[in-house]
């Protein structure tokens, strides 16, 4: 296992005081083009979102590993809105570029209390 032992109780809570930071929460990594394109698709609809680099922190492995038990996904990045997990940057359940193109993304978001402007419209 890569991650190793950890306290999982603390991991938990970690995860959970970043999901619940703001209405979009994103664990990424800053080398993951993927992880870089979600980040670049939410900045263009000017839509707010915290980002916890998991290749930045000491713990970084062990929540990766806890989001894999809590989602069944362990690829980055891993995108919450509202406190839902929605998948990745294309892929997930369902995942944000999808989301964006099907037309349920916005409305997901105003959902969970973002106010954006979408210059794309969608």
């Amino acid at each position: 296992i890569v991650a190793g032992d950890y306290d999982e109780a603390a991991v938990d809570a970690m995860i959970e005081s970043h999901v619940n930071s703001g209405p979009v929460a994103i664990f990424s990594f800053t080398s993951c083009p993927f992880c870089a394109r979600a980040k670049r698709e939410l900045e263009e609809l000017g839509v707010p979102f915290t980002a916890l680099e998991l290749d930045e922190i000491e713990e970084g492995d062990a929540v990766r590993a806890q989001l894999g038990r809590r989602t069944g996904r362990t690829s980055m990045p891993s995108l919450w809105i509202g406190g839902s997990c929605i998948g990745g940057c294309n892929d997930g359940s369902p995942g944000l570029i999808p989301l964006k193109k099907s037309g349920e993304l916005q409305p997901m978001l105003v959902g969970a209390g973002v106010s954006f402007v979408d210059p794309a419209g969608a």
